[in-house]
């Protein structure tokens, strides 16, 4: 058992000693009749211990068919992956990990409470050690709203990469839509710097640690962008040989 089921029969354990204390005290001169009573505690208490197991079978299965239920009248077109199925010892009954089968790797956790009542209560994914070149892919799991089953993921794609010591950044398509993300990446751990999209007709632009960063769309008409950076300069730059390519400029 987990540690708080332990401390839950430990709490259940300690009136259980008293009352049968108060028996003895009680019943001391007339002893088969606290023995009685105590062995119907004791018992009784045995018995709620060796049963329990048991009973969390009993309610993970009746909760599994009853999200099961939820999923198929809510989503009647969605295939979805449910687990676990059969109890697991330490696993809080009532909690689900459900993910559509188009989207392995993000989902939510339902939770089915005593009444049958499905809730979201989190979610997740199992991309928590990306690798540097693939780290932004976490995108997909934060971009916008907080993920749940109704949301439909961003199709993102990379499109080009940009790699100096712990910073990395990424071109990329969001919805059709171009973009830069800028992370840093290192053996303790990564997070997203900045991400962007595009404000302007075909390209991005950021500035970020002393450097410029540019992606324009293979899409772009023109041959030159011209831009006003942060510090109040213009910037222009021709870009017909490096469309759909992530452009990397050293400010002065």
């Amino acid at each position: 058992m987990s540690p708080s089921e332990n401390i839950y029969f430990f709490l259940i354990g300690v009136p259980i000693v008293v009352a049968v204390i108060f028996i003895w005290l009680i019943f001391r001169k007339r002893k088969k009749i606290a023995i009685v009573f105590s062995s119907m505690l004791v018992i009784g208490y045995v018995g709620y211990y060796t049963y329990y197991p048991t009973l969390k079978e009993n309610q993970h299965a009746k909760r599994y068919e009853q999200v099961d239920s939820y999923l198929t009248e809510k989503y009647p077109d969605g295939i979805f992956t449910i687990s676990p199925e059969q109890y697991e010892e330490g696993h809080r009954v009532g909690d689900f990990y459900v993910s559509d089968i188009e989207t392995p790797r993000i989902g939510a956790t339902l939770h089915v409470d005593k009444e049958g009542l499905v809730t979201q209560t989190s979610w997740w994914s199992n991309s928590d050690n990306p690798t540097q070149r693939e780290v932004w892919r976490t995108i997909e799991f934060s971009y916008g709203e907080s993920y749940t089953l109704d949301k439909k993921i961003a199709d993102i794609t990379k499109e080009d990469e940009w790699i100096d010591g712990e910073l990395t950044a990424f071109a990329l398509i969001i919805n059709d839509i171009p973009a830069i993300a800028l992370f840093n990446y290192s053996r303790e751990g990564y997070g997203l710097v900045e991400l962007k999209e595009e404000e302007r007709d075909g390209f991005v632009i950021m500035e970020e640690s002393d450097y410029i960063f540019i992606y324009v769309d293979e899409r772009y008409q023109g041959e030159t962008i011209t831009v006003n950076l942060e510090n109040g300069e213009e910037f222009s730059l021709n870009v017909q040989q490096q469309k759909g390519q992530l452009i990397v400029e050293k400010q002065k």
